[in-house]
């Protein structure tokens, strides 16, 4: 062979090296969310403000947080949940029907996480979510990670953005972002037209499942006065401490409404419905009236689905809370509930997301 027969082959060489790189490059980068990146170690945030690191790219995971769950189906790896609690597939049975079932999501059997091949739980950080104990047996039992998102309220879109982190996956992210353009821009709307509302108005979150109402501390108590008035347990002096729930003497409540009065109350409905969820609120005063409320008198009593006001639709529960108060928002509710369903897969058709209750 020549030096110049040698010099083309030389070259030759070289561009298939070059060309079988950028092929290479072009299938890391469009296949990330198929596991085709090395396994690498990811450190995230959980919504203690924790850090943890974790292997990436996370290929078979539990959860026994059902926002979560379905923010794995918003982000498009549901695929990934090989395991989970049984509430969580029972509220989601048709996305996570044939996943293994771990039992109680307080306390998950660690043995059928592992037979399901997850090594790391996504799990809650303070309501529903397991112990410190279970967490440790998991740890220690098992070599199983419990990662503590809340994927609700304040740390949502942080929590949610550290399961992207963990995915690893290019369609994960790209979900992710789309996901949060539309977030923004219906909340940012909303909390801009409340800030030209005037009045500091009072209001009762009643948490009909629990047969409690959020007080300051809660996330829902936070997204309440952050559109609009303020909170009636305060004007009751009533000591929360760390909790997010207070349970007022009924005769506090309609003291505090002769006094100071409460103008608004919202509740957040059960599984029951709206119409029953409103019956277990008049009858959490006992042999107190609570229709005799100012705000029940004056046709401000609104019972809203628990399912857009926490998790992946609490955009959506910011203009329904916003237009209780009398803000126009400019969206319609309903419409944007069932875009994001049919959206992101979700089964579930809404026909009514708030009743509102007059005097009875």
């Amino acid at each position: 062979m020549t030096p110049r027969s040698r010099n083309i082959l030389a070259v030759i060489i070289a561009c298939a090296l070059l060309l079988s790189a950028g092929a290479a490059a072009y299938i890391y980068h469009d296949n990330r969310s198929e596991e085709t990146t090395s396994p690498h170690d990811v450190t995230i945030t959980d919504s203690l403000g924790n850090q943890v690191t974790v292997t990436a790219p996370v290929t078979s995971i539990c959860t026994v947080n059902t926002n979560a769950a379905e923010f794995f189906e918003v982000l498009g790896v549901e695929d990934r949940v090989v395991s989970a609690d049984s509430a969580t597939i029972s509220s989601l049975s048709e996305i996570y029907g044939n996943v293994l079932d771990v039992g109680s999501y307080k306390t998950p059997s660690g043995e059928k996480i592992a037979e399901s091949g997850a090594a790391i739980v996504v799990s809650q950080s303070s309501a529903r979510s397991l112990s410190s104990a279970t967490e440790q047996a998991l740890k220690d039992n098992y070599g199983i990670t419990v990662l503590r998102l809340d994927c609700y309220g304040e740390t949502m879109l942080n929590d949610v953005e550290q399961l992207v982190k963990i995915m690893d996956s290019d369609s994960a992210e790209n979900a992710y972002d789309g996901y949060v353009s539309t977030y923004d821009s219906v909340k940012d709307q909303v909390l801009k037209l409340s800030e030209s509302c005037s009045g500091d108005p009072s209001y009762l979150m009643y948490f009909t499942s629990m047969g409690r109402y959020y007080n300051e501390n809660s996330e829902l108590g936070k997204i309440v006065s952050s559109i609009h008035g303020h909170n009636a347990l305060a004007d009751m002096n009533v000591d929360s401490g760390k909790a997010v729930t207070s349970s007022p003497d009924p005769g506090a409540i309609l003291d505090c409404d002769k006094n100071t009065g409460i103008d608004y109350i919202f509740i957040r409905a059960g599984s029951s419905g709206l119409e029953a969820s409103y019956e277990s609120f008049v009858q959490s005063g006992g042999s107190i009236d609570y229709n005799q409320l100012s705000a029940v008198t004056e046709g401000h009593v609104f019972v809203i689905d628990s399912d857009v006001l926490s998790g992946p639709r609490d955009y959506v529960g910011y203009v329904c809370l916003a237009e209780a108060f009398g803000i126009d928002t400019g969206f319609d509710a309903l419409k944007l509930v069932n875009e994001f369903n049919d959206k992101y897969g979700f089964s579930e058709d809404y026909t009514e997301l708030v009743k509102n209750i007059g005097a009875q």
